[in-house]
């Protein structure tokens, strides 16, 4: 099975993501911004609750989620994982990558890129069957990505169209189109490769 991703739990090799470190950069910005929780939930379309139960790192948000949120506060993406270390060298070694969670449930991200690398990112993510970074449609700032699947399939969502990927076949789509994506394989994890520009972790 792939990494357990819920939130602050450790998944078989002894990874951590919590989320709740995320929750408080969201909890900090806020407050830095003289916002409420209504000042936020309202126009990001949430509830209050709902708002509140992502800073306490209570919830599994979408990605699409945390999008609609950073844009209130006036935020990148990119903000809220400033937290991991970033490393200066060039080269990553993928035994010392620690599996990352950017929302969703099922789902765990391994940055293979060097961190201190903007122009570009690779990122190897496992998917739980049903996983999935949200059901809602999303977009984001950027040029290109790229997806190959390396074991199981993938069924990706580009507004109305649907296309299921097997193992080895690759789709390239702007991000700034809405989409998303999951594992439709009810028992097989999913491993995928992503690879976009400009970097966004």
């Amino acid at each position: 099975m792939a990494a357990s991703t819920t939130p602050g739990s450790d998944d078989g090799a002894g990874e951590r993501w919590p989320a709740r470190l995320i929750g408080a950069r969201l909890r900090e910005t806020r407050r830095a911004r003289g916002l409420t929780l209504d000042d936020v939930a309202g126009p990001a379309g949430f509830t209050k609750s709902f708002v509140s139960a992502v800073e306490r790192g209570e919830t599994a948000p979408s990605v699409g989620s945390l999008y609609r949120i950073c844009d209130v506060l006036g935020i990148s993406m990119a903000s809220l994982f400033e937290l991991i270390e970033r490393e200066s060298s060039a080269v990553v070694r993928r035994a010392d990558v620690l599996g990352t969670y950017f929302g969703g449930e099922g789902v765990v991200n391994y940055v293979l890129s060097p961190r201190t690398e903007r122009r570009a990112q690779i990122i190897e993510t496992r998917i739980e069957p049903g996983g999935s970074p949200g059901r809602e449609l999303w977009s984001h700032p950027g040029e290109l990505v790229m997806a190959t699947v390396i074991s199981g399939s993938l069924e990706v969502r580009l507004g109305e169209r649907v296309t299921i990927l097997g193992q080895g076949d690759t789709i390239a789509y702007a991000p700034s189109e809405p989409h998303s994506w999951r594992n439709p394989d009810g028992e097989r994890d999913a491993v995928v490769m992503f690879f976009q520009i400009p970097a966004e972790y």
